[in-house]
């Protein structure tokens, strides 16, 4: 089955991986673990189980008007095991400089796919430079304009050692993780740099702005954004898992402040936007 199915999957009511779940209203407060803290992040991450499919859909900011205090913005969904991190979405530059403080520029998103490497915080390979294997051209010819609403999806069976990837119409297949890995966390927000250890510049804007609204379609009535193993799915506000709040910060700790951060949880827990503080 082709990556992004999983909406698809529960909205006609087909089993995923032998079961159909149906969402109740969850409140905002169910399994809300500590805030998580990122250098260059920020949304929501869950954990506390096995995952493997994480997928949303996003609405696209024109980021040059994010150009006086951010040089790039990607949206993605990650997931994250013990030696790995697998990202995949969108992501533009603001300026032709790729720096904050450029000439705005309204410019095209494109499509990226990244596995990192988490003992040494190094890029595993990108599609961006086809150091993945077997990236389709098709894949990098792939743009979205600012207020395009693009989905994206990471599917894994680690008892097929299967991975599947979409962004958009584009599906990306040629990278398989080392067989039998698990990925025990889930993310998707806004990065703000190139990995998720990377130290940003940034310029401090004179109000709050708007980075990018995450969500799924609307059932009726069945949403989810994160599969399990055992064939469960839910949104961010699931009993099922412990859910975060991930805030971007200079340090990413909580010893400087907040630089990112992303708003409350609506429809069923499943819904949300990222903002950069003032």
């Amino acid at each position: 089955m082709r990556p992004g199915r999983l909406t698809l999957l529960l909205a006609t009511g087909i089993a995923v991986a032998g079961s159909v779940v149906i969402l109740q209203p969850v409140a905002a407060v169910a399994g809300t673990g500590a805030p998580a803290y990122a250098k260059e992040q920020a949304g929501y991450s869950v954990t506390g189980r096995n995952f493997k499919e994480t997928e949303v859909n996003v609405q696209l900011p024109d980021a040059g008007r994010l150009a006086a205090s951010l040089g790039r913005l990607t949206l993605s969904v990650q997931l994250w095991s013990k030696t790995l991190v697998l990202d995949a979405g969108v992501t533009v530059c603001t300026d032709s400089s790729c720096r904050p403080g450029g000439a705005p520029r309204s410019r095209l998103y494109r499509p990226v796919v990244t596995v990192l490497r988490r003992a040494t915080r190094a890029v595993v390979c990108s599609t961006m430079n086809s150091s993945c294997p077997g990236v389709p051209a098709s894949f990098s010819r792939e743009r979205f304009r600012p207020g395009h609403r693009a989905s994206m999806s990471i599917f894994y069976d680690h008892r097929a050692d299967y991975l599947a990837v979409g962004v958009g119409s584009q599906a990306y297949y040629g990278y398989v993780p080392p067989s039998g890995t698990t990925f025990t966390q889930a993310r998707i927000g806004t990065e703000l740099g190139a990995t998720p250890w990377s130290t940003i510049s940034y310029h401090t804007p004179a109000r709050q702005r708007w980075l990018g609204s995450f969500g799924v379609p609307v059932g009726p009535p069945y949403e989810a954004e994160f599969a399990l193993g055992d064939g469960s799915a839910g949104c961010v506000a699931s009993p099922r898992y412990t859910h975060h709040r991930v805030l971007m910060t200079r340090s990413g700790s909580s010893a400087t402040w907040v630089r990112a951060q992303p708003g409350g949880l609506s429809n069923l827990g499943c819904d949300f936007g990222v903002y950069l503080r003032r």
